[in-house]
């Protein structure tokens, strides 16, 4: 763990930091808001329904 406080009172509010507990609400309302946007290919799979159809076997 790399802590980057440079004052004791930033060091006592980082440390302080690791008793907050989340509701599973809060959890989700945070994720919703930090997710990322799909990537390529993945946007694109999505937008065409899925991966193509394996071809035909001889």
């Amino acid at each position: 763990m790399i802590v980057g406080a440079k004052l004791p009172d930033q060091l006592a509010d980082n440390l302080g930091a690791v008793d907050v507990v989340f509701t599973a609400d809060e959890l989700a309302r945070l994720d919703e808001a930090s997710k990322l946007a799909p990537e390529y290919p993945g946007w694109m799979l999505e937008r065409q329904g899925g991966y193509p159809a394996p071809p035909p076997r001889r």
